[in-house]
This record gives structure tokens, sequence and C-alpha cells, in this order.
């Protein structure tokens, strides 16, 4: 059975529909339930990671998701992250969540960094809050008197407003997949730099919170610190991450050419000067 693809505007995601009449009955549940429930829980699998999961062929699995898509469940190919995800119109009763896994996130946001969490740890343990009264009963009381020890761990730090916008608006960069024009200044210098970047990843390096994307103005992938990030102003621009890019690759690059690292310094007769406005 083939598969016609239905590909959207923006051309990151196609529809996996079946092409032709098939019979269901060639793919046994079992393997369709446990599909979908890979596709919840795993962030874009691919279908080589599919079918090891499944122990069958490749060939089988595109059967498999044209079948899916002939019973109503729709699947998406992201070619941005080479990988399948559930539509978002799908609505399947979420996957089990194990109490280990629960206690992690409990920790995580408990103990997570205080001053440098992009304004969004009380958000966090808000969340993990309303998680955690959503569990069954016994998982519930033991999570709650693990929260209770946990409670006063995070010591939270008001932003300063100009933090604050920074953090808010490249979190909306990141949520529209729009690029950003970026107002940096090195640390410690008078030396300032503007660009327009897609945000390939937000990292967290050896405790600091860094950029990683495209550089406009330098035509390459850069690393930029956010506490050296002054203004952001987000753009209408749309952009896509290569479906190649890898961060572990890029920071291994980095330590050979330490020019990726940071902003490089414009000759002294193209400095860029601080100003108002922003530009490429």
């Amino acid at each position: 059975m083939g598969t016609a693809i239905s590909e959207n505007n923006n051309g990151r995601e196609r529809l996996i529909v079946p092409a032709e009449p098939s019979h269901s009955s060639q793919f046994p549940l079992a393997r369709l339930i446990q599909l979908i429930v890979l596709l919840q829980t795993e962030r874009c699998p691919n279908a080589r990671r599919l079918a090891e999961i499944c122990e069958v062929s490749r060939r089988t699995i595109y059967r498999d998701l044209a079948a899916l898509a002939e019973a109503g469940v729709s699947v998406l190919y992201r070619s941005d992250r080479q990988g399948y995800q559930l539509a978002q119109n799908v609505f399947m009763q979420p996957p089990k969540m194990e109490e280990r896994e629960a206690l992690a996130l409990l920790v995580s946001c408990r103990q997570g960094g205080s001053g440098d969490d992009l304004g969004l740890s009380r958000h966090a343990n808000q969340a993990i809050d309303k998680l955690v009264q959503c569990l069954p009963e016994g998982m519930r009381t033991r999570l709650l008197a693990a929260a209770e020890i946990l409670s006063d761990a995070l010591d939270h730090l008001e932003l300063s407003p100009i933090r604050r916008e920074v953090d808010d608006r490249i979190l909306l960069a990141l949520t529209q997949r729009r690029q950003v024009r970026l107002r940096v200044r090195e640390t410690g210098t008078s030396v300032v730099e503007t660009t327009k970047m897609g945000i390939y990843r937000l990292a967290k390096l050896h405790g600091f919170w860094c950029l990683v994307g495209r550089s406009t103005r330098h035509r390459r992938v850069l690393l930029i610190p956010l506490d050296q990030i002054e203004q952001v102003e987000l753009t209408e621009d749309p952009y896509s991450i290569p479906p190649r890019f890898n961060l572990v690759r890029f920071l291994a690059s980095t330590a050979a050419s330490s020019s990726l690292l940071l902003f490089s310094r414009p000759p002294a007769t193209d400095a860029v000067q601080a100003s108002d406005s922003l530009g490429d």
C-alpha cells in the first residue's frame, strides 16, 4: 500500500494519508497501538527508530503509518526534525507517568537554577504541583511528602525588567519559530554588536544559558551567552532549522575554532556602535 503526501504552507510538515484503499486487518493491532504510544512519548522518532523498536522493516512502518491515517489517526512527517509526530488535532489518552518520572520532575523543578532560569522557575513549580495533585492517591501522598522537604530548596530571585523582557522575547521567538534581532555586549567591554538570528538551540552550557543559531551578520552559526544580550526585537521573519544540525557536533567544532563561541570582534574601522535600533 502506498501513501500520499500533503505538504503544508511552511514546508516542514507532511501529512501521512493512505493513497489507496487498504485492509487494516493486515496490520497487527498491537503494533499500531505501540506506534501511537511511541509517537506520544518520543520526540519525532524516524522510521528507522520505529522499525527497531517494533522489530519490523521500515517498509512495514510506512504501511502502518498509512493504516493509522486511514483509521483517522493523523500522523505528520516533520522534515525539520526528520521524524514523525501525531497531528495536533489527534487526542489520545496520555501515557501513564511512572512515580520515578514524576519524582525526577519534582526534584528538577525544586533544585533548578535560581537566578538563571529564564524566569520560568515559578511556573515550573506551579506546573509540577498541579501534576502531583492529578496522580493516583498513593503516588500523590509519597510525592507530596517529598515536595515538603524540597519546597524551600529553590531561592527565587527577582529578575530585572530588562532581563525579564529579554527572556520573554527569546521564549516567544522559540514558540513561534521567528528570527530575532539581538544587541550583544561583550562582557566587561564597551564592544556592542547587532545581528539577526534564527535560533537553532537554547542550551545551558557550564551553568549559563546560551543561544545557538545562524547570525545573518556573520553568515555562520554562533553561540551567544544570554547574559551578554542587552536587547531583543522579535521579527516577522520565519526560519527553519537545518535537519542535520547537531548541537554536540557544533560544540565539538567550537573547541577548534574559538570564533564560533562568541561574536568575533569586527575591525576597528567597522565597529558596530550601540544604538536604540537593532540592525542586521
